[in-house]
């Protein structure tokens, strides 16, 4: 399998879509996918051809904090190393920053595996019903 990977947000909002939906991921309106990668500052993208097999995307001031999204490898391609990889390229060199993420429970151990760890002090406020 020759992954390549990609740096920025020429993605394509057909295979972010697609690829969402064979991730388990809700669908979204195609300009909220549009605002997803317009409004990030890092995209990585990992593509099986021109097949889009995984992605990650964050959002930061790129100078102290930046906040994982949207992290999603095709269930083809899983256990490859590829999430791993588009996680690493978005850290690496970026080591001024604290990096935050949402993670499923079936993904903490893998996030551990990268050097997050649980943070307890955290809040949020959700979203408000339309």
């Amino acid at each position: 399998m020759a992954i390549q990977y990609r740096d920025g947000s020429d993605v394509g909002l057909d295979a972010l879509a697609e690829l969402r939906a064979a991730c388990d991921f809700h669908a979204l309106p195609r300009d909220t996918l549009q605002g997803h990668l317009t409004g990030s500052r890092w995209v990585i993208s990992a593509w099986d051809g021109d097949r889009l097999v995984g992605f990650a995307r964050a959002i930061s001031d790129g100078i102290t904090n930046a906040y994982v999204g949207s992290v999603m490898v095709h269930g083809d391609y899983r256990r490859s190393g590829i999430g791993r990889t588009l996680i690493l390229r978005l850290v690496e060199g970026r080591g001024g920053i604290r990096w935050v993420l949402h993670a499923r429970a079936e993904a903490m151990a893998f996030y551990a595996s990268l050097g997050f760890v649980a943070a307890p002090d955290m809040m949020w406020r959700d979203r408000e019903s339309k």
